[in-house]
């Protein structure tokens, strides 16, 4: 059917981080996966969302304030479980993908660009403007890595501002607000999910099997997180937030978004048991390492 296209998940990398930083009940330390999506489009090819950790992000974490990141949440990945291996075990190379859509620029959605050189890049323009514009301080505090953007990644750069939004309508129209149609043809809408990071969008999506999919980047990190009714703890708040405002509202417009299409499937990048479900109920379109080669 027009519109629809072939999703599959993908994790390169994983991390930890106790529950009680996410305002959830106290108890053992949470795996978080280094979500990313590969979006199959019946015109425009190969489509990346996000890409997680790889081989630039494993460099950086070797030396300085990088290095104390990784041992912070215990992040890890290896480079058979890069997002251009695991694409390479399905047989598509890395030349094949034509687009990577960048949720944010943090290094577990970014550490992988590198890998894709034919790839266009497309963010919107406020998450590209604090890049360009924050000094040394603004990016450490924003967890922007700029080593890992490719040479010529500017050269490369889409950027979605005011210029090409349109209102959400359909199931959509739930959400509120604006999106922008990728390609015109209602597949792919990117949409403004504001509060983590500065300018963070994702993706809504229709699969070919009629399934409405929302790539929801780091709007929440576990689901639990949508039914909690309070404030994340003031150091996560303090760490992990653009705007904390904006991070509440963007959760509502999600959580409503959920209740009234319980068919739906509302994927954030790092929810372990929204992946479990994915899995168990699509096996072949999940690319991952098998378990116990994961690596660090």
């Amino acid at each position: 059917m027009s519109g629809e296209v072939m999703l599959t998940l993908g994790v390169s990398g994983h991390s930890c981080a106790d529950p009680r930083h996410l305002g959830l009940d106290a108890g053992a330390a949470m795996s978080f996966p280094a979500g990313w999506a590969l979006i199959e489009h019946p015109v425009q090819g190969a489509i990346l969302f996000d890409c997680g950790y790889g081989p630039q992000a494993r460099l950086a974490m070797r030396r300085g304030l990088r290095w104390l990141y990784r041992r912070v949440i215990h992040a890890c990945s290896a480079p058979h479980t890069d997002a251009a291996a695991l694409l390479q075990r399905r047989g598509l190379a890395r030349d094949e993908v034509r687009m990577v859509v960048l949720s944010h620029f943090h290094p577990d959605h970014i550490g992988g660009l590198g890998q894709f050189p034919r790839a266009r890049f497309v963010a919107h323009a406020d998450a590209w403007r604090q890049v360009e514009d924050s000094g040394w301080f603004g990016l450490l505090h924003a967890q922007i890595w700029k080593e890992l953007l490719p040479a010529d990644f500017v050269a490369r750069l889409q950027l979605l501002d005011e210029r090409g939004r349109r209102g959400l309508d359909g199931d959509l129209a739930t959400l509120g607000g604006e999106g922008w149609d990728l390609f015109g043809d209602g597949s792919l809408f990117a949409l403004p999910l504001p509060g983590h990071a500065r300018g963070q969008i994702g993706l809504a999506l229709r699969t070919h099997d009629g399934e409405r999919a929302i790539l929801a980047a780091d709007a929440f990190w576990r689901r639990e997180q949508l039914d909690l009714g309070r404030d994340l703890p003031w150091l996560t708040r303090l760490v992990a937030m653009d705007d904390a405002t904006a991070y509440r509202e963007t959760l509502r417009r999600l959580t409503r978004f959920r209740d009234t299409h319980p068919g739906a499937w509302l994927i954030p990048a790092h929810c372990a048991q929204t992946l479990a479900e994915w899995r168990q109920r699509h096996p072949s379109a999940v690319l991952e390492a098998e378990a116990g080669e994961r690596g660090g």
